[in-house]
């Protein structure tokens, strides 16, 4: 890059490698929320800094913003060997971090103290991000067999004022999964949040009170769904077989920075139809 080229980018063009080497994947709406005052504007500056060679992007049609238009989508890696359907769920995901990185920056009362997702980690040879949080669990039915339980993201919050923290497990639903499959060996939605119980009632979670530098009692499992007829579903199946408030459960819609810790959240409580804030519930 000549030094004409580097005369021509801001401090904060520049935070957008910073970005990229953080989140992965970001498109141009995302990364204008984070960082530009326009949707205008952050295309002018975006292919300011691809054209520079500081960014790679491609573009998937199908990926469409407000007002049925395709967008870039923006990485560091030569190659991404993303298929569509991984690259949805990371993309959604991103939306959910991107919505905690602005309701905590706006609040004078929560303070994020880490948002860890699934794929921070290193690459692998084959190109691929490695894991970054995973653990195991013991099989429903004393098999004496493991699981593996990977969140789609780990999120410690803490109240500034008492200094009390709060572990949250993040689980982004496309609708791309079974949400109930029976069976030994098969996975579904429904299978993850009863291995989320087991999780909770071996206390496998207390590994992260000495990651996060806080004991805590218990966790609760976001989960955020784009269709409302199978959160609905979901919820009551959980409800049935005795799951109860530690889930919780939102529309994606509603997950942005102005409702984040608003009162979007339903728990798992047939008599309790009410939405909560995870700040207060």
């Amino acid at each position: 890059m000549s030094s004409t080229e580097k005369r021509k980018l801001t401090e904060r063009d520049m935070q957008v490698p910073e970005l990229l080497e953080d989140y992965r994947l970001l498109t141009t709406s995302q990364l204008q929320r984070l960082l530009y005052p326009s949707l205008q504007k952050a295309q002018t500056r975006l292919l300011r800094l691809y054209q520079a060679g500081l960014v790679k992007r491609f573009s998937y049609p199908v990926l469409l913003r407000e007002g049925g238009k395709g967008e870039y989508v923006y990485h560091l890696k030569k190659r991404t060997n993303t298929i569509l359907t991984a690259l949805k769920h990371m993309l959604q995901l991103n939306d959910v971090r991107i919505a905690f990185e602005l309701a905590c920056g706006k609040s004078d009362e929560i303070n994020l103290v880490e948002f860890i997702p699934e794929y921070r980690g290193k690459y692998r040879d084959d190109g691929r991000p490695g894991r970054a949080v995973e653990d195991s669990v013991a099989v429903l039915g004393g098999f004496g067999d493991k699981a593996i339980l990977i969140p789609d993201a780990v999120v410690c919050l803490e109240n500034i004022t008492t200094g009390k923290r709060a572990l949250f497990f993040l689980e982004v639903d496309l609708g791309s999964e079974k949400l109930i499959a029976e069976g030994r060996g098969k996975y579904s939605v429904m299978k993850k949040m009863l291995l989320y119980r087991e999780y909770l009632n071996n206390r496998g979670f207390e590994r992260y009170s000495d990651l996060f530098r806080f004991r805590f009692k218990g966790f609760r499992v976001l989960t955020v769904m784009n269709n409302s007829q199978r959160m609905q579903r979901l919820r009551k199946e959980l409800i049935q077989r005795g799951v109860r408030r530690f889930v919780w459960l939102a529309e994606v819609s509603t997950i942005n920075k102005q409702t984040l810790f608003e009162k979007v959240w339903l728990a798992l409580d047939a008599e309790d139809n009410e939405r909560h804030s995870i700040l207060h519930g």
